[in-house]
């Protein structure tokens, strides 16, 4: 959906929402500190007028005056003390047209000593032409002097009375976003810059990097909140206690494997070989309510093996069934992103009864983890077990695709596919593996014999719909995800699950019209309905929401994505896009801004963008 965002922004979402979609996830960990000497420098030098933006725009009028006045204020052309001050008794008494003049001298008076970085003095001055003349300059330049004296707090509040007199005042919207910024206020400094790239005084250039490296913060600061994770552990990787995955991604991942639902020794009148039993029937039956009882019922079951295992350790039977238990128990921890946990139970299993199974879920669980010396050291032992298991050749060929070793990957899938006919993925991956080399062609021709293997399965058009997305035939790859969104309707259990449904919803999304999003809403809250767990459906319709004005339902959708994602990037994503929704959110709720908003969209709509 990046490519989505990025192609139908509008006005604040272009400020806001495309960062969030393009920028580093894993960078955020991390504070861009050399920029904010820059932006200190930015906002920290003072006004002369009321030029709005960069004091590149001043005329030579301006600069005509500006010297004018300075001529002036050398001769003190006001009433003064005798100890040199201005005698702001007697110019009080005067015409407003002549205290103005004096303020403007007073202001230029202010700026010699900040020049000279005489701040204390530099505000006297400027405190002295507001007594006469309330204008945002004199405030901004207040500011400009706490910017040097390091008084955030002070920065802001002269900031915002300088705002409250000019509301498009650039420079001191810039400035007061960097204080914030400072101080951790990171959701006002976005919406301060949201507002100012709606001025258009500022390139994005300048803007865009500030707004980004504000938007990471605080999505972190929110993440590390949630994760309860402190300063002090940023770098470490905490263990994320998390539900289990969508449901289309539980049938992808078992739907490699041969069913079994059944095992060596069964007692139906033992509990825990009841359990054992219903946790496979479950698990194998590809549903929503299948997965979480099959999870409850391993965990159970292992609980009473291992009570079993501990009053008589000889028993090979006990120790068999336990082994098959810990290695369910086991894969449903990596499943879940416990790495540790899962490779704890894996490894039990193992030691007690080594299976096919428990060495290709050790394997997966080392290469999570990036240990590359270890992984292919388990699918040996996998295929010492058994030589001709279609699924250690298939997860092995996918390890060699990930590493761009496609002729190892070749091999394997190609030996998968022998192992096991039936087995409908290797089909589909030496399809994808040909996409991969260039060869749409030679692609197409493996997806046609997988189609006259399979012909009822969802999975070769759903496949080959996503090739055909990525190549950009929008038109035949909304057509083939139909199909395959038929025959998923067709099958007993879970195939693909809501891949089509996203899939069609993802690819009309990037043919912007108002029908293709209402139809994209509809397949998308289908998705979320059949399949709750699904972080990318959320996502997909959140962005959507945020294109319906829906701010607040597409908040609670990228909150609930966040929750879902695996890993700590990916919550990061999520979190990334509700904070930026939440400005939008607030960005909209100010009258004021708003109005600039609509503004915003009405231009963009006359070019044709909506």
């Amino acid at each position: 959906m990046d490519g989505f965002v990025k192609r139908n922004r509008t006005a604040i979402v272009a400020a806001i929402a495309t960062i969030a979609a393009g920028s580093a996830a894993v960078g955020a960990y991390y504070y861009y500190k050399q920029l904010q000497d820059e932006v200190a420098a930015r906002g920290g030098s003072p006004d002369s007028d009321l030029t709005a933006g960069s004091t590149s725009s001043k005329s030579k009028s301006n600069k005509k005056n500006k010297k004018k006045n300075k001529k002036k204020a050398k001769s003190h052309d006001y009433p003064i003390l005798t100890n040199g001050e201005p005698d702001l008794e007697q110019i009080m008494a005067l015409s407003s047209e002549k205290k103005d003049t004096i303020a403007t001298l007073l202001k230029d008076k202010g700026n010699e000593f900040f020049k000279a970085q005489n701040m204390q003095e530099a505000l006297k001055y400027y405190n002295h032409a507001l007594k006469l003349k309330q204008d945002p300059v004199y405030y901004s330049n207040i500011s400009a002097c706490y910017v040097t004296l390091n008084d955030q707090e002070k920065v802001i509040e002269f900031t915002t009375k300088a705002l409250e007199l000019r509301s498009d005042y650039s420079k001191a919207l810039l400035r007061r976003a960097s204080a914030y910024e400072a101080l951790e206020r990171y959701s006002d400094a976005m919406f301060d810059l949201s507002v100012l790239s709606l001025n258009n005084d500022y390139s994005g250039a300048s803007i865009e990097p500030m707004l980004e490296r504000n938007l990471n913060k605080q999505a972190m600061r929110v993440l590390k909140e949630k994760l309860s994770i402190s300063d002090d552990d940023e770098a470490a990787v905490p263990v994320i206690a998390q539900q289990l995955p969508s449901n289309t991604a539980m049938a992808s991942f078992f739907g490699i494997f041969k069913p079994e639902t059944t095992f060596d020794n069964y007692d139906e009148n033992n509990e825990n070989d009841k359990l054992l039993k219903n946790g496979l029937t479950e698990l194998y039956s590809a549903t929503n309510e299948g997965y979480l009882k099959a999870e409850k019922d391993f965990d159970i079951a292992a609980k009473g093996f291992v009570e079993l295992y501990e009053t008589d350790k000889t028993n090979e039977i006990v120790k068999n069934k336990l082994a098959i238990a810990l290695e369910y128990v086991g894969i449903f921890k990596f499943l879940k992103n416990d790495l540790v946990g899962a490779q704890e139970n894996i490894k039990k299993a193992i030691n007690l009864h080594p299976r096919v199974n428990s060495y290709i879920y050790m394997a997966l669980t080392m290469a999570d983890k990036g240990d590359t010396q270890d992984y292919f050291t388990y699918f040996d032992k996998a295929l010492e077990l058994d030589p001709n298991c279609s699924a250690t050749y298939y997860h092995r060929g996918q390890l060699y695709f990930i590493t761009q070793k496609y002729d190892l990957a070749r091999a394997d899938f190609v030996k998968s596919k022998e192992s096991d006919e039936n087995n409908i993925f290797p089909y589909i991956q030496l399809a994808c593996l040909e996409y991969r080399e260039s060869n749409f062609e030679g692609c197409k021709e493996h997806f046609d014999i997988a189609r006259q293997k399979f012909p009822i399965a969802p999975e070769v058009p759903t496949f080959f719909a996503e090739i055909l997305a990525d190549k950009g035939d929008f038109e035949e790859a909304t057509k083939q995800y139909e199909i395959a969104r038929k025959l998923e309707k067709q099958q007993s259990t879970i195939r693909v699950g809501i891949a089509p449904l996203v899939g069609k919803a993802t690819v009309i999304s990037r043919q912007p019209s108002i029908e293709n999003f209402k139809e994209a809403s509809v397949l998308f809250e289908e998705a979320c309905k059949l399949d709750p767990r699904s972080e990318q459906a959320k996502v997909g319709l959140a962005q959507l929401k945020l294109q319906e004005e829906d701010v607040d339902n597409a908040i609670t959708l990228f909150e609930e994505a966040a929750d879902l994602a695996r890993t700590i990037e990916e919550k990061l994503q999520a979190t990334t896009f509700a904070e930026a929704a939440k400005v939008q959110k607030r960005i909209r709720a100010d009258p004021v801004v708003r109005a600039k908003v609509e503004e915003a969209l009405a231009q963009y709509r006359a070019q044709g963008h909506m």
